[in-house]
């Protein structure tokens, strides 16, 4: 009789603290700002955004630890809209379905980690860490760079653990068209370098014509960060090439300097084509966040595109690809 209730309290200890190694959190960003385009043909456009900085959303995470190392994990992440609570199909992401920013399994240990679902590509990733404004506000490198797909479906991605820093990763996106398996195929692969102060990133991104006869786009992104404190310095190029149709150079520099219990933000775009077009652009951005909490910051940003012989670039923000050369935002962003 003794030994049962041993065992049995064993038993109890043991899926007791089982249990506590699970966990779910609920998370989000609401993002209201004002936005103020202009040099459309169509005129100024002045309105009320939801997610200038980053899509207002809503999301949950959960882990789970398997023991040895090993952990499931899991990430559902959905936009909304802060400003008009308006529903589908956009959410005001630019995602056409619920829970269409995130939605992928996870499982890491010793070996690294294995990701699959719905889930940011390695190039934008990529692009997002060096990017001052975090592929954000007026001023975001993607208003002219290409962002590599951002998130992709149906993806596998794996990550080998840090060594020393460093980290190298592969993914692939199945255009899951039967018959062809290699149609809008998209595949990618990273080597990562994150140490103090450094970051360093390359990434190679093609995606496959809707024969699966060709790729349709490849990108080279190459650039990093390194924070000296009194300033933080950005720089990045990527190559981008496909049909004749395209040959693209971009270059990026930019800085992050704290200011007056804030951030400012600053950065310079060459958009280098290639082709006989030649429909070059340039950006300028410039933007402030200052946090009032730890959750809670007031910003302020803008953008300006110089086009040329044709090129027709917009200043957006995360969530709106814009409608002018030139866009001013002044907003507040809370995150829980």
């Amino acid at each position: 009789m003794k030994k049962s209730l041993l065992a049995l309290a064993v038993l109890t200890a043991v899926t007791g603290a089982a249990s506590a190694q699970s966990s779910v959190t609920i998370y989000g960003k609401v993002d209201l700002g004002l936005v103020l385009d202009s040099g459309s043909a169509s005129g100024k456009s002045v309105r009320i955004s939801s997610g200038v900085t980053g899509g207002s959303r809503i999301g949950f995470k959960g882990v789970e630890d398997l023991g040895g190392g090993m952990k499931a994990a899991f990430q559902l992440e959905t936009g909304y809209c802060a400003d008009s609570a308006a529903g589908a199909p956009n959410f005001c992401t630019g995602s056409n379905n619920f829970m269409g920013r995130q939605a992928h399994g996870d499982l890491t240990g010793a070996f690294g980690a294995l990701s699959a679902g719905r889930q940011y590509s390695l190039g934008f990733n990529n692009l997002s860490t060096i990017d001052p404004f975090g592929t954000g506000f007026a001023g975001q490198v993607n208003n002219i760079v290409d962002p590599s797909g951002i998130r992709l479906n149906n993806s596998a991605t794996y990550s080998t653990p840090n060594m020393s820093g460093f980290t190298a990763s592969a993914e692939i996106a199945f255009g899951e068209q039967t018959g062809n398996w290699q149609a809008n195929r998209e595949t990618g692969a990273g080597l990562t370098y994150a140490s103090g102060p450094a970051y360093a990133g390359f990434t190679f991104y093609d995606v496959g014509n809707a024969t699966g006869s060709g790729a349709a786009r490849k990108n080279y992104l190459l650039g990093g960060t390194y924070d000296f404190g009194v300033v933080k310095l950005h720089g990045l190029v990527q190559k981008s090439t496909g049909p004749a149709s395209l040959d693209v150079l971009d270059i990026m520099a930019g800085a992050t300097l704290p200011l007056a219990g804030g951030s400012l933000m600053a950065s310079y775009i060459h958009h280098n084509d290639r082709t006989l077009a030649n429909k070059d652009a340039n950006q300028i951005g410039v933007g402030y966040i200052y946090p009032l909490s730890k959750r809670t910051s007031v910003y302020s940003a803008f953008g300006r595109i110089q086009n040329q012989n044709g090129a027709a670039f917009t200043v957006g923000n995360a969530t709106e690809t814009g409608t002018g050369d030139k866009a001013f935002n002044l907003g507040v962003v809370h995150n829980f």
